[in-house]
């Protein structure tokens, strides 16, 4: 079954970025998206196994997809916060909602950091292997 990733970044570069190391972590297809007004729609029509989510972003922030997205069976897709804003932050915008993210990672984690963050989300989302 191929591997799927959305990175939604505002910062262009740092999207790029991400991508590159998702495509040598093995991943079959890597999209990126810097404008977080299309989240949700391109969540919905990607179907992928892990996204990668800037919060502070122009127009939608990260817990606003968070909230659109709603509950995810299974974790599913995996939600990978990747940014340079306070966790304490993210966390009281979700307060209350019930809803919440798989692994928070703060800018600048360094690519091993980036690479465990992934595994460790993948881990939830991935069936056990038989």
């Amino acid at each position: 079954m191929a591997k799927r990733a959305l990175i939604i970044d505002d910062v262009e570069i740092v999207a790029r970025a991400l991508s590159s190391i998702l495509n040598l972590e093995r991943f079959d297809e890597v999209h990126v998206l810097t404008d977080p007004r299309k989240a949700l729609s391109s969540i919905k029509a990607l179907d992928p196994d892990l996204v990668i989510l800037d919060v502070r972003m122009p127009h939608v922030t990260g817990a606003q997809v968070i909230e659109a997205l709603g509950p995810r069976p299974h974790h599913r897709p995996g939600l990978l916060m990747y940014t340079a804003s306070p966790k304490d932050d993210l966390d009281h915008e979700l307060e209350g909602s019930g809803l919440t993210y798989d692994f928070y990672l703060e800018k600048p984690s360094g690519l091993k950091g980036l690479k465990q963050a992934v595994q460790t989300v993948l881990a939830l989302v991935e069936p056990p292997a038989a």
